[in-house]
């Protein structure tokens, strides 16, 4: 299969994930890069709210719940038109800064998907981590029951009715699997490259024209400059596969954005909204960001801290009344007291991730931008530098380089930090796990280092014209024009190398689809073609799900007793596990309870080559003479056995 194949179900997903909220966005008259970011963050919030409300009212799982409340979403938006577009907003929003921020998220399109594109090398390539035996289940999961609501997600906890999992990510890939008929596989990787190659960099772009107004230069550097960091988004894409995460990060920056503009200054007239707008749009982004993935909205919470207490030491020494100011402060305190207790309240039970190197180490990687033992982002690293001298030189906006500075505290607590409840209470949401902090550090790394490229060009622009006429037309103000666009161009093209290249080494390995892959291989795979041929529809299957067996539920639709590598089965699911290839007569009891007819053994070669969870399975796995089975298809060490000897 080659691109061109799928490129239905990146259109269908790019037109979801942008489109969805697009009535909303519009109605209450966000403009230009703006409409753009909170049309794809209200789509997602869209997406999260319709899966829960879907099965409260009976309705099955598909497109016309969310697009129901889009039209609800956008009637609202425009009986609020009133209340949401400023007066004094600024002309021009659709013409030179939208061109200029379409050029830069082009460019940082074609800059990410070049990168992403090569390493999972073709469409059905599965991402062969852990995580993703996970997540491509679930969106099968989702495909039977006509369910996508986050409280209903229960295909790892059997005879279980309510929990809950993060699943806005599994139910745009879920439509997209319903409306192009591709496989899903192919769904889960056409939204990776949507979420990749256009919701951030539309993002980021939204945070700097929030951050520093409708600055041409800045909007398309900012674009481009998405494409410059290791740790986001291509990271995410093969460490785990973090898919959830990967949506949430991705709209992080416009839930700060609109953030900012809802805080801003009373003087600055800049934003196309009201700040009842902004608070309004805020929320709605938040909604999506939280709803994508928990441990996002607290990275909100974190970045967004400092805006706030900044904003509100800023109006309390205004000239407004004694008790407006003291509700405002009383306000923010309240805000920061909610974020704090919610932050003891919602811990994880996960938290596994130990340090592997010294604080002082870590804090090293998280500033030169190659965290986690990339490869050092030069370039990217001096830009920020110039960047948060820019910031203390303008001493604006100081909270920007505070939340940089959170972020890499974080970061460098759960890569370096001494194990213990310290470690833990401050990087416990997050599992301890040092991978999903690294991917906020852009966030705000990103808008400092197009401040750092934007004052690099005008010293070089300046530098090369003093005490030239004032005229564009002068040659020497020609050749400083020249020459500034050349330093951008180098810039970004430097960003290309160092971290973002070894990162994208370490994604080729996490799709390479061979004989050695760690979860399926050719061979594998064509076992899954002849399970489709030769069982029933409504059959279980039993396989050790270390060894990617598990994904015969994803690619065929067969039921399987163990859908994750993880989670909590009853114990008769245990005992096939433990002893059905031999016929050992409480395991074929279990079988014929639970309704096994099949085995898929795909051998010992697993995910994790040496986790002793992959050996709870002795009875599925590299089988030699299985008295209980009959051997149906094999290809290489694949095999497909039927339940015969019980």
């Amino acid at each position: 299969m080659n691109w061109f194949d799928a490129l239905p179900a990146v259109a269908v997903a790019g037109l979801l994930l942008v489109g969805l909220g697009a009535p909303f966005a519009l109605t209450v008259g966000a403009r230009g890069v703006l409409f753009l970011g909170l049309s794809a963050a209200t789509s997602v919030a869209i997406v999260a709210v319709s899966s829960l409300a879907a099965p409260l009212v009976g309705a099955s799982w598909n497109l016309v719940p969310p697009m129901l409340l889009a039209v609800v979403l956008g009637a609202i938006g425009l009986l609020l038109r009133r209340l949401t577009v400023a007066r004094d907003r600024p002309r021009g929003e659709w013409g030179r800064p939208l061109l200029a921020s379409v050029a830069g998220i082009a460019i940082g399109a074609v800059l990410i998907g070049r990168n992403l594109l090569a390493g999972i090398g073709s469409p059905d390539h599965p991402s062969q981590t852990y995580d993703a035996v996970f997540h491509l289940n679930a969106v099968r999961w989702i495909l039977n029951h006509d369910d996508a609501s986050p409280l209903h997600l229960v295909m790892t906890t059997p005879g279980s009715s309510t929990g809950f999992y993060p699943t806005v990510w599994h139910a745009f890939t879920s439509i997209v699997v319903q409306l192009t008929g591709t496989d899903i596989v192919v769904a889960a990787n056409s939204m990776a490259i949507v979420m990749a190659c256009l919701v951030w960099p539309i993002a980021a772009v939204f945070l700097v024209r929030a951050l520093f107004g409708a600055n041409s230069v800045a909007l398309a550097i900012a674009g481009a400059l998405s494409a410059g960091f290791a740790a986001f988004p291509l990271t995410l894409l093969w460490f785990g596969v973090l898919y959830p995460n990967v949506l949430a990060i991705a709209l992080l920056p416009v839930a700060l954005g609109c953030m900012v503009l809802a805080l801003r200054p009373n003087s600055d007239g800049s934003a196309d909204l009201t700040r009842f707008g902004w608070w309004g749009a805020a929320l709605t982004a938040t909604a999506g960001v939280a709803l994508s993935h928990p441990n996002a909205l607290f990275g909100l919470f974190v970045l967004s801290a400092p805006l706030i207490i900044q904003a509100t030491v800023r109006f309390i020494r205004s000239d407004r009344g004694a008790l407006v100011r003291l509700a405002v402060g009383g306000g923010a305190v309240a805000a920061l007291t909610i974020e704090a207790i919610l932050w003891t309240r919602f811990g994880t039970s996960d938290n596994g991730w130990v340090p592997n190197r010294t604080f002082i180490d870590a804090v090293i990687e998280a500033l030169t931008n190659g965290p986690l033992e990339i490869t050092v982002g030069v370039v990217v690293t001096v830009l920020v530098v110039i960047g948060i001298v820019g910031v203390f030189l303008r001493r604006t906006p100081i909270w920007l380089v505070i939340s940089y500075g959170l972020t890499v505290l974080l970061f460098a607590v759960a890569n370096g930090g001494p194990e213990g409840a310290l470690r833990t209470a401050l990087t416990g949401l997050w599992y301890n796990d040092a991978f999903r902090l690294a991917a906020m550090l852009p966030v705000t790394a990103l808008p400092l280092a197009t401040m750092g490229l934007v004052m690099l060009a005008q010293w070089t622009w300046r530098g090369i014209r003093r005490d030239s006429p004032d005229s564009t037309t002068h040659p020497r103000t020609r050749i400083a024009t020249a020459v500034a666009a050349m330093v951008v161009v180098l810039a970004v093209a430097g960003t290309q190398f160092g971290g973002v290249q070894t990162t994208s080494g370490h994604l080729a390995d996490a799709y390479r689809f061979s004989d050695r892959s760690p979860v399926l291989s050719p061979d594998e795979v064509a076992v899954f073609d002849d399970v489709a041929e030769l069982t029933p529809a409504h059959t279980v299957i039993a396989g050790n799900p270390w060894n990617g067996s598990s994904l015969v539920y994803a690619y065929v639709d067969r039921m399987t007793l163990f859908p994750h590598l993880g989670g909590r089965y009853p114990d008769t699911f245990w005992g096939v596990a433990e002893g059905l290839g031999e016929g050992d007569p409480a395991a074929c009891a279990a079988a014929e309870d639970i309704g096994v007819e099949y085995v898929l053994d795909f051998g010992d070669h697993f995910v994790f080559a040496n986790d002793r969870r992959s050996e709870l399975y002795p009875g599925l796995t590299d089988l030699t003479d299985p008295s209980a089975l009959t051997l149906l298809a094999e290809h290489g060490d694949a095999k497909l056995y039927e339940v015969t000897g019980c």
